[in-house]
């Protein structure tokens, strides 16, 4: 009798240790995937206009601010699309992935389409050494990251960067643990879904908590999503895209291979935003108010922030 208690008590303590084994491997598994971008090919649709499907089926009011477009990416990176932008003279740094809007600082920008911030950096600095060596005062450069909530273009990636605040930032410049530097990147801060050139990935970085990030929060298209910034004496703002097709990127090493970089001045098309513009299928807002659109006042104060 004792013998037969003794078996029943070793066979269920095996099989609790089994299973607490089995549950820590499905969780870590679990854990692992939430960490791991999203790997699913997702084309791009017939009816989005850009240089790879066919343009909107009218041109009126599309194009009209190219005067503001200024820097191209770096075509060696382009894998989907005109390798070339706009300004084919250009000649960008290694590796960047997307064009400049020319904007004064502390100009309003706005969302192109429906998106959801996914992640964030805050690089502002007194001063930072740029790509061609020399150096800038001040060196704005808070970076946005956002996933595409729009049909026109699913799974896309849109990210904006030297910007100098936002509103999404509930802590930036409101906590003296998250507003810049002395020297760029001495103690930045970064949250969630990070995209650079080759690369994407999951991270928290220095005192991140402190910047209040309204990460998931969704931004509809026209509204205000930061303000362009400053590198020295030049003020812009920087968008990147990264969309996502059914053609695998042979330059990824780690991430998403289905996410391509494209060239924003020549891949799509821009139009105006106001409430009741038409909008064709697959084209962008331009990120600024233009032909008397009008944000909110105290949007225009770089100080705003969300509630």
């Amino acid at each position: 009798m004792k013998r037969g208690l003794i078996i029943a008590i070793i066979i269920i303590a095996v099989a609790i240790i089994l299973g607490g084994r089995a549950t820590y491997h499905f969780m870590k598994k679990i854990q692992s995937n939430n960490n791991k971008p999203e790997m699913m090919p997702i084309s791009v649709p017939n009816t989005s206009a850009s240089t790879i499907t066919s343009p909107p089926p009218s041109m009126e009011g599309i194009n009209t601010h190219t005067d503001v477009y200024n820097g191209d990416a770096d075509p060696n990176i382009i894998t989907l699309g005109p390798k070339l932008g706009s300004n084919p003279y250009s000649k960008p740094y290694a590796t960047k992935c997307g064009m400049e809007f020319e904007l004064a600082q502390g100009t309003p920008l706005l969302a192109p389409i429906d998106m959801v911030l996914v992640g964030f950096q805050n690089n502002n600095a007194e001063y930072g050494i740029g790509a061609d060596g020399k150096k800038y005062t001040p060196f704005n450069d808070v970076v946005l990251l956002f996933e595409s909530a729009s049909p026109d273009w699913p799974g896309m990636i849109i990210k904006t960067y030297h910007l100098y605040s936002s509103p999404l930032l509930l802590g930036h410049y409101q906590n003296p643990d998250c507003s810049e530097s002395e020297k760029l990147y001495d103690s930045s801060q970064a949250q969630g879904h990070l995209f650079f050139a080759f690369d994407d990935y999951i991270t928290e970085q220095g005192k991140a908590s402190a910047c209040k990030a309204l990460i998931g929060h969704l931004v509809k298209r026209g509204e205000l999503i930061g303000y362009a910034g400053s590198v020295g004496e030049h003020t812009f703002a920087s968008f990147c895209f990264k969309v996502s097709n059914t053609s695998k990127n042979p330059t990824v090493k780690k991430g998403n291979p289905y996410l391509h970089w494209v060239q924003p001045s020549s891949f799509f098309y821009w139009k105006c935003y106001s409430p009741d513009a038409n909008f064709p299928s697959g084209v962008l807002a331009y990120p600024f108010e233009c032909e008397g659109y009008q944000l909110p006042a105290e949007q225009h104060d770089v100080n705003f922030k969300y509630l």
